[in-house]
């Protein structure tokens, strides 16, 4: 069953105004039902009674609601309009831009737009800065490249006002923040809080813990936050609980190779990332990683991680798993070699034949034969 969505707009009109610079720039290189779309979203900002949904739109202008959330991916994508969604994709409102002016980047970076109802439509009057002309597009678009990346977007200061009116826990995060982090939380510190909570969906207490953490690290820039949220992310982490449990492995695995190497020194970034590679790419125990750098200090007397690696990545590649996959495949290597050597040595022996020993007299004999004088 579809649920309304409330429109506001002033007073009852009985006609809808169309920009000129809508039909001038925009409406030439839209489809024509991503302009009815427009226009019809214009003629429900007229009627302060109006009650919407993409059901609604899409029986009224006889489109498939499919049609409808592609012309206001469309809309968007050319600033004409924002959809702002609510943290589980769902419409919150939908603001149609002053095209004669400068429009607001505050919409959610979301393709799959869904109707959740209570959706206002808006009417943004009250730029002042220019509106810059966009350029005309080509006729077809190249394919976006797959990536997991999650895309970060700039969240506006109503966006983020937003956020702490719809969820009383986000205004609580971000006092914690300014707490643990002594200072008070400018536009641009708020963006990854922000980012963290909409875009990755982190509930606050986890927020609150990995900002603890990384400050008891000494770690307070907001790119290495976020960086640490995105791979707890990827890492499918949701919970203080399974943050605690991943730290508790990682410190592990830190003292592992510490050990192993005998450093007793922080590692450097660069030296992370081979830990993580080794045991998150990789997948290797703690008893591979351990012949690898015992290995590595055999054979070079120092903690050198690239030779290690070098090493890690072959038996990647050859699929060892077990220091007994490493030490079969040493014996087989071994025994190939002794089985070369044996077979060269056999060719060898082929070639060998006793020395004649000759007498002084036969000596002789020959040096007059190759002189001529016999």
């Amino acid at each position: 069953m579809d649920s309304s969505i409330t429109l506001s707009y002033g007073s009852r009109n009985t006609s809808t105004m169309v920009s000129n610079i809508f039909i001038d720039r925009y409406m030439t290189d839209a489809r024509g039902s991503d302009v009815k779309v427009y226009i019809y979203l214009l003629r429900c900002l007229q009627d302060p009674c109006a009650t919407v949904s993409i059901e609604s739109i899409a029986e009224a202008l006889d489109e498939t609601e499919k049609d409808i959330r592609t012309a206001l991916r469309y809309w968007k994508s050319q600033h004409v309009l924002s959809v702002h969604c609510s943290r589980d994709g769902k419409i919150k409102n939908i603001t149609l831009f002053d095209l004669d002016e400068e429009a607001a980047n505050e919409d959610v970076e979301n393709d799959d737009l869904e109707d959740g109802g209570n959706i206002t439509i808006l009417s943004d009057v009250n730029k002042t800065k220019s509106r810059s002309v966009l350029p005309k597009l080509p006729e077809k678009l190249p394919e976006p490249e797959e990536s997991d990346e999650i895309v970060k977007p700039n969240y506006s200061t109503k966006m983020i006002q937003g956020f702490k009116d719809d969820y009383p826990e986000f205004d609580e995060l971000l006092d914690h923040i300014e707490k643990v982090m002594g200072k008070t939380l400018t536009q641009r510190d708020l963006q990854t809080p922000s980012f963290i909570f909409e875009g990755l969906g982190f509930p606050a207490d986890l927020i609150c813990f990995l900002y603890d953490y990384c400050i008891e690290r000494n770690k307070r820039s907001n790119s290495y936050i976020e960086k640490v949220a995105r791979e707890w992310h990827m890492k499918g982490i949701n919970t203080v609980k399974d943050a605690m449990i991943e730290i508790a492995e990682f410190n592990n695995r830190y003292s592992a190779v510490k050990t192993a190497f005998g450093i007793n020194r922080n590692f450097g970034e660069a030296e992370l990332v081979y830990i993580k590679r080794w045991y998150h790419e990789y997948r290797f125990s703690d008893e591979m990683i351990k012949l690898a750098c015992d290995k590595t200090l055999i054979n070079t007397s120092k903690p050198r991680f690239d030779y290690a690696d070098s090493i890690l990545s072959d038996w990647y590649r050859n699929g060892f798993l077990t220091p007994e996959d490493v030490a079969a495949a040493s014996l087989d290597y071994k025994a190939a070699n002794r089985n070369t050597s044996q077979r060269r040595g056999t060719r060898n022996s082929a070639l060998q034949y006793s020395q004649r020993t000759y007498s002084d007299a036969e000596i002789s004999a020959i040096e007059k034969r190759k002189l001529g004088i016999l």
